[in-house]
């Protein structure tokens, strides 16, 4: 939908527009009485299937589910004044400011407290795991603003607190997937154990930063510039980092399918994405350095490895088939992230001379 809105807007081609009205108006026919969305939702006709909404008791915070579906229909509201759209969003913002935990994170998923009082699980949990507390973070952010709510910016600046608060200190300053009560890394599912992680990292940062363009809160460039220094010395490789590290030794983690740990990525559970560049070298990029290797011995690649990152995605390709909508949808969100970069944020210039300043005294002392 938001590419479509924004293909709509440079272009002034109506189909493009008609297109994500259709998609918008599903959206709102198959919105859940919580307010939010599931990831994989059964269709009757052109309305949610009745058993669904009555069976199912949750609704999905993470993976950008019900954040993306309010930012949809935001932007439609806002190119075409249609206040359905604005209504259906603000049962979805409503939803996330309700689900929003003491800590000021939010969960995997919204359940009836009921429900988690009786069955709690993992899910329950303080989440940054698939850009949940992030993605709230920003889309808040960004509801604020454009509706004039005083209250959405308040919840958004509490999810930066907790961000600031579970952030580890030097010199690993990064985050972990999820947080106990206590605000201590927590094991997620039996693969995902208690440890920083680089793509949550990422996530956690890009909050921050959206934090600290509404606020001016020097706070948030600060911790940006912690997580980055983390980052860029982090990698495997350039372009390759792994999914976890240790909090205590900074070793990278790798579970196998038992849930046991592993001595590689190779060895690791199939289907998961134990290393990978993560969005990681582009958010360096911006901030006007790069990875350096952290470990020799792993950064040499294998016999006949073509230097790529084991398991990555090239720049510009997807995981599916490319007659696969979901691929097209991959590369339309692609081409529009290409031609809106971010605007440049006020924390560059401050992360940008911290990490000059760090790199001139290493060498200096290098040279000694």
């Amino acid at each position: 939908i938001l590419a479509l809105v924004d293909g709509y807007e440079r272009s002034g081609r109506a189909a493009y527009l008609d297109s994500a009205k259709r998609a918008g108006d599903l959206l709102l026919r198959t919105q859940l009485p919580s307010g939010g969305w599931y990831s994989e939702m059964p269709v009757e006709g052109d309305h949610l299937a009745r058993w669904f909404a009555a069976t199912v008791r949750r609704t999905m915070l993470d993976d950008d589910v019900t954040t993306g579906g309010a930012r949809a229909l935001l932007a439609l509201w806002r190119t075409t004044g249609d206040v359905r759209y604005r209504d259906g969003a603000e049962r979805a913002l409503g939803l996330l400011v309700d689900a929003q935990l003491a800590s000021g994170a939010w969960p995997l998923v919204w359940r009836p407290a009921w429900k988690r009082y009786l069955w709690p699980t993992f899910e329950d949990l303080a989440t940054i795991n698939d850009d949940t507390t992030p993605s709230a973070v920003e889309t808040l952010l960004s509801a604020a603003e454009l509706l004039g709510r005083d209250d959405l910016r308040t919840a958004a600046t509490r999810g930066g607190e907790f961000l600031l608060a579970v952030q580890a200190p030097p010199p690993r300053s990064g985050w972990a997937q999820q947080y106990d009560a206590q605000g201590r890394p927590a094991q997620g599912r039996r693969f995902e154990p208690p440890a920083l992680a680089s793509w949550e990292s990422r996530y956690a940062i890009e909050a921050l930063v959206a934090l600290a363009d509404a606020t001016g809160d020097q706070r948030y460039c600060a911790a940006i510039t912690r997580a980055i220094t983390w980052l860029a010395s982090s990698a495997l490789r350039p372009g390759c980092w792994p999914r976890f590290r240790a909090v205590d030794s900074g070793e990278p983690i790798y579970i196998g399918s038992d849930g046991t740990r592993v001595a590689s990525a190779a060895l690791g559970r199939p289907g998961y994405d134990w290393v990978g560049d993560f969005g990681v070298s582009a958010l360096l990029s911006r901030y006007g350095t790069h990875a350096s290797v952290a470990s020799t011995a792993e950064a040499e690649p294998a016999p006949g490895d073509p230097g790529q990152c084991p398991g990555d995605v090239p720049r510009g390709s997807s995981r599916h088939a490319p007659e696969d909508p979901r691929a097209v949808i991959a590369r339309a969100a692609m081409l529009r992230a290409e031609l809106t970069p971010p605007p440049r944020s006020i924390c560059e210039r401050t992360t940008q001379t911290t990490l000059v300043t760090a790199a001139h005294s290493l060498a200096a002392s290098d040279r000694r």
